[in-house]
């Protein structure tokens, strides 16, 4: 009998856990999970918007699938599918930094993960957000706003170290920009410019000690470390070359 009784127990419990999985599995939606991330309204470098995310809709045609999802997290890439008046259209995006917080948060959209400067950056903001900045140049601020600001570079090349990305050199200001999707992506100053980071006022020839304090790192950078050191949610200071040069972007390895 008391066989019997086990037997039942066992078999309600088995029962329970796969009601409750069932459960689990039918209110999760990943197509949804994934819209979740990117809900509201992303902008161009012009300040125009390009894509709207509202609830299962992508400016205003439904959603029908997400397809080629490498990834996860807050950094992703898929094909998402919609249904427009005139048939299916495939919207191929990169997603960066998808935090809550984050100053840089990116759809680039129609981009390649084999060509780093293929697609429109597009921001969740029609001005772009930052925290830190060397001489008025920010992480994602427009070429032109560059060029209106500092003027045509002192030489351009091709970086083979950052998958041959163009780098706008101001020599005699000792001012590297990497420059992606038509936007800053890397700022970097080196210890022979007159170039600082424009909240503390900080350079090259100050110690690390000094970084740690006024960004609030927790630990004293490592000089020659292959990580970044947060500043702000989305921006990070490397201190890969320190003392010859630092620079800050958005990615943190």
């Amino acid at each position: 009998m008391e066989y019997r009784k086990k037997g039942a127990l066992w078999i309600l419990t088995a029962l329970a856990v796969l009601f409750f999985s069932s459960s689990a599995l039918a209110s999760y939606n990943p197509v949804q999970s994934i819209l979740d991330k990117m809900q509201g309204k992303w902008y161009n470098a012009n300040g125009s918007v390009v894509l709207d995310f509202e609830g299962n809709t992508v400016n205003g045609c439904p959603v029908v699938g997400i397809y080629n999802l490498a990834g996860g997290s807050s950094d992703f890439s898929c094909l998402l599918r919609i249904v427009e008046s005139d048939g299916y259209r495939d919207l191929p995006l990169i997603c960066e930094n998808l935090r809550d917080g984050s100053y840089h948060s990116h759809i680039i959209l129609n981009g390649d993960n084999f060509n780093s400067n293929k697609g429109t950056l597009l921001t969740r903001t029609p001005t772009v957000q930052y925290f830190e900045s060397v001489g008025g140049i920010y992480i994602d601020m427009p070429e032109k706003e560059v060029l209106a600001k500092y003027g045509k570079p002192s030489s351009i090349r091709h970086s083979y170290e950052w998958n041959n990305l163009k780098v706008w050199e101001y020599k005699k200001l000792g001012l590297d920009l990497v420059m992606r999707h038509q936007c800053v992506w890397i700022i970097k100053i080196y210890k022979n410019g007159n170039r600082r980071f424009d909240r503390t006022g900080f350079n090259c020839t100050n110690d690390l000690y000094g970084f740690c304090s006024e960004y609030g790192f927790g630990r004293v950078p490592a000089a020659g470390g292959e990580c970044g050191y947060a500043v702000a949610p989305g921006e990070y200071m490397w201190f890969t070359d320190y003392p010859n040069s630092i620079m800050l972007t958005d990615f943190y390895c």
